[in-house]
């Protein structure tokens, strides 16, 4: 399932589904469903479409492993600009002058890996950071912004 909350990003959720439109079936609606988050133990609205077709298989065998999201040992080949750019509308937020990208569901290893594509691969300088929940964050810093913003905003959506 896929599901923005906001509803001022409900651009971006229209642009995520036009890519996975023509794997849904004809006339599909995305739907509008509540969500709890169990930190804050808020409710939110959200809308979501879900897909569950064969040919993704082959995703989710690269990307999780046991149910537990993984990063490649082919993320260096693998993560473009544009990927880059859709990590950042999914799982970052501006914080002062930089970016945090949330990675809360990968392993220490995992962020270890993804921080040496950022660094290695786009130059960009970054830090692990910790959320107060004591959840892993990768800081992309402030001298970075600038080739960040070159490399991925011709691919953002408003």
């Amino acid at each position: 399932m896929y599901a923005q909350t906001a509803v001022t990003h409900k651009e971006y959720f229209n642009s995520v589904f036009s890519f996975f439109k023509s794997f849904c079936v004809n006339g599909y609606t995305p739907q509008l469903i509540i969500v709890r988050d169990n930190r804050t133990k808020k409710t939110y609205s959200a809308i979501s479409f879900t897909m569950q077709l064969p040919c993704f298989n082959v995703f989710k065998d690269m990307f999780y492993s046991l149910n537990v999201k993984k990063i490649t040992d082919n993320t260096y080949e693998l993560l473009t600009p544009r990927g880059l750019a859709f990590l950042i509308m999914d799982d970052g937020s501006q914080h002062r002058s930089g970016l945090h990208l949330s990675v809360y569901a990968f392993s220490i290893e995992d962020v270890d890996k993804l921080m040496f594509v950022l660094q290695d691969k786009f130059n960009l300088r970054c830090s692990i950071h910790y959320n107060r929940d004591n959840k892993l964050r990768i800081y992309i810093f402030k001298e970075s912004m600038d080739k960040l913003i070159f490399l991925v905003s011709s691919y953002f959506v408003k």
